[in-house]
């Protein structure tokens, strides 16, 4: 079998090049024989020293060969971790055929020589410190609690960042980039998330920044699915083999299930641990979650955690009141504040009536003293509706509120006293017309449990609203659209860790014997026709 060619041509059981006249239609494939000897560093010294390239060619085979047989492999990384300074950035393409090598399910004896090799490599090479992660990386896909590798995999990344403190942005940009793509199987995906928190636990000063890549991944996938489908799926047996949008209900159910778990834990820990998660995840929040749209789950981590100490839950209301009341934050963030705002105070059952009246008399004080600069003259025009987008966002804070605690208020009078104090018939009779431009659902919630409360009485303003003749040029049909992301909480293995904390109760007056369709028809009946521009605005 052996080949003038070349005296490496021993050790291949079968090789294209020692077939004449055959065409190359495919990669070369290579099999290594076990029992040849192979002087390994004698070919990288005389390729090195430019005496002879064939033998160095022949042994980049490897990289076509990711499975070479052990014998053989441990015969190459033992002469290898015995000459180490031999592979300078001339030889990468060497280096390279073996980091490319599967070496996760070898024997023990190959195992330890190959763990050698990595580690004394970039230790004596710092060259090739961004390939050796990326391939470490590139493991994590397998689950941490059951296979071995990844320990190894940990035990490697955890060594680079104490030999090479400068390797921590190549190593956190590889987890980063290392993500499986989104329409993966749900087992990898959740194995890399289960593989980045145990990377956290020894490496903390990376934890935030493991979060973020986290919480960014299951925006995503909250995104994929539209609340629809979710809405449809809830209290039935999904199929989770027959749709691409099933699989991300999976892949992020069980995320969820791990963040939950990981909060819980983080939750149970000593104060400073858990005062110092809170803030790490809350820097997720707001960096991502916040100005995200169309998401449904994620932002209930943060309301897990807001529920474990009061502290937590009022620090998390007053950052959210003070991104809203900053006005050179971008309307978006503020009005996103608003939001979350609105449904935190609504839905949270932790949160006692107390701290949701305080916090609607601040937002109340605050509708009133932008009224009275409109009133002063000091405002922008009454009509320039879309620059009174952030007006319009308080209003619906106290509005969802009042309709989402209609049960608490129901028959409390010291809360009603509170409740009326705050003037809320001013807001809905002012000339920016509230229930007008604020979302059509809300505004019917809120004039029903008002009314029920005997705080206010919208429906005749709404009446006048729906009756009102305006111009069609003048006609501004901007409406206050708004999403409450903490209306109901549909994935099914991750629900349990949230079900008890959120208020399970119709939104505004659940009485039977209540009709608002019924009410609004004879009000209309009964209203004379409302006609003029100036009419709409003045009264």
């Amino acid at each position: 079998m052996a080949s003038s060619y070349s005296p490496l041509s021993s050790i291949l059981k079968s090789s294209a090049l020692n077939v004449p006249n055959k065409k190359l239609t495919q990669p070369l494939q290579v099999r290594f024989d076990s029992l040849v000897t192979i002087d390994v560093v004698s070919i990288l010294k005389d390729y090195i020293e430019g005496r002879n390239d064939v033998k160095y060619s022949q042994l980049l085979n490897l990289k076509n060969d990711p499975n070479v047989n052990d014998a053989f492999l441990l015969l190459i990384l033992q002469q290898i971790n015995n000459a180490i300074s031999l592979l300078v950035p001339k030889v990468e393409q060497f280096v390279y055929a073996l980091l490319n090598i599967s070496w996760t399910t070898r024997p023990p004896a190959v195992l330890d020589e190959y763990l050698s090799f990595v580690q004394t490599l970039v230790s004596a090479h710092t060259y090739y410190c961004k390939p050796v992660v990326k391939m470490l990386v590139s493991n994590l896909t397998l689950n941490p609690d059951t296979e071995l590798a990844t320990r190894h995999v940990h035990d490697l990344l955890r060594r680079i960042l104490e030999l090479i403190p400068l390797s921590q942005r190549i190593v956190l940009d590889c987890l980063n980039d290392g993500f499986p793509y989104i329409g993966s199987g749900c087992a990898e995906q959740v194995n890399y998330v289960r593989n980045l928190l145990v990377f956290a636990e020894y490496h903390v000063n990376a934890r935030s920044y493991i979060l973020n890549i986290i919480t960014g991944r299951m925006i995503k996938l909250d995104s994929r699915v539209p609340i629809e489908d979710l809405l449809k799926s809830f209290g039935l047996t999904i199929n989770l083999d027959t749709s691409v949008n099933n699989q991300a209900v999976q892949t992020l159910d069980e995320m969820m299930k791990v963040m939950f778990e990981l909060c819980k834990a983080k939750c149970q820990s000593e104060w400073d641990v858990h005062r110092s998660f809170y803030y790490d995840m809350y820097s997720a929040f707001e960096s991502l979650i916040l100005p995200a749209v169309g998401i449904h789950h994620v932002h209930y981590l943060m309301f897990y955690i807001c529920s474990t100490k009061p502290v937590l839950y009022e620090t998390y209301i007053e950052r959210l009141w003070t991104m809203f009341q900053n006005p050179s934050s971008p309307l978006n963030i503020r009005k996103s504040s608003a939001d979350y705002l609105a449904s935190f105070l609504g839905k949270a059952a932790f949160v006692p009536m107390k701290v949701v009246n305080f916090c609607l008399e601040r937002v109340c004080k605050w509708i009133h003293a932008y009224l009275d600069r409109q009133v002063k003259g000091e405002g922008v025009a009454v009509f320039k509706i879309r620059a009174h987008a952030a007006f319009y966002a308080a209003c619906h804070i106290p509005f969802y509120v009042v309709a989402a605690r209609h049960h608490d208020y129901l028959g409390n009078k010291k809360l009603l006293t509170e409740l009326q104090a705050l003037d809320l018939t001013r807001i809905v009779s002012s000339s920016l017309n509230p229930l007008r431009y604020c979302h059509a659902t809300t505004v019917r919630q809120f004039a029903e449990s008002a009314s029920h409360l005997q705080v206010v009485f919208c429906h005749t303003i709404m009446i006048r609203n729906q009756r009102v003749c305006l111009p069609e040029a003048a006609t501004d049909t901007f409406v206050m659209e708004t999403e409450y992301p903490f209306e109901k909480y549909l994935l099914h293995m991750s629900m349990n860790f949230v079900s008890t904390l959120v208020i399970d109760k119709p939104i505004g007056r659940d009485d039977s014997l209540y009709d608002s369709d019924q009410v609004m028809e004879e009000l209309l009946s009964e209203s004379p026709r409302v006609g003029g521009f100036m009419h709409h605005f003045l009264g």
